[in-house]
């Protein structure tokens, strides 16, 4: 048996306040809101796209990805709160040209069949004027990721059951590896690649 040694009134008091009172940091985390999630919306497939433009001999030529699914949590007054997450099938990519368009699910491109997706997810918003907004996020393509700002407008209608969502990106695609071998040379195609989107949400 331990024998404890005696302590007066005054040091079990002590004693006692010292262990009923948590440490600064864990007081810290006690304090600590937890943060609230913005809304959910829905996409509306049928009336929302991704295109993308290219360059090509000198001219501009643009696609679609017709298969993407998009996860958008927003809100103007909760942007900490707000989260995108797009998953856009690259194997679906259209550009009106059978041709190219096999040739872009092939493996000097996206290569669609060991890479099936390309992925955005941001997390980071800041308002830049009146319904415009700037998402800054990770773009993976090709198993590649870099840092990709994307900028948007956001109008809901006046029952805030609905919104257009829709904005713009540039890209380089040889930062992600879309172009191997003679298609690494810029003089033929293009290295950037600039991205719109508009996306209709429901609630």
């Amino acid at each position: 048996m331990t024998l404890r040694p005696p302590l007066s009134a005054l040091g079990w008091v002590l004693a006692a306040l010292s262990a009923a009172t948590p440490a600064p940091a864990a007081q810290a985390a006690q304090a600590a809101p937890a943060e609230t999630p913005a809304p959910t919306w829905t996409t509306v497939a049928a009336s929302s796209r991704i295109e993308f433009t290219g360059t090509l001999s000198g001219g501009d030529f643009t696609g679609q990805f017709p298969r993407f699914v998009a996860a958008i949590a927003f809100d103007p007054a909760n942007l900490a709160g707000s989260r995108f997450r797009v998953e856009i099938e690259t194997g679906s990519a259209n550009t009106a040209d059978a041709d190219r368009d096999v040739a872009l699910a092939g493996n000097d491109f996206f290569a669609a069949s060991r890479w099936p997706k390309a992925t955005y997810e941001a997390s980071q918003f800041a308002a830049t004027g009146p319904g415009q907004y700037q998402a800054r996020g990770k773009l993976t393509i090709r198993g590649i990721a870099w840092d990709v700002p994307v900028t948007f407008s956001f109008k809901p209608t006046a029952d805030g059951r609905s919104a257009i969502l829709s904005g713009r990106a540039s890209v380089r695609r040889l930062d992600f590896g879309v172009g191997q071998g003679e298609w690494q040379d810029t003089k033929s195609l293009g290295d950037e690649v600039r991205i719109r989107f508009e996306l209709t949400l429901r609630k």
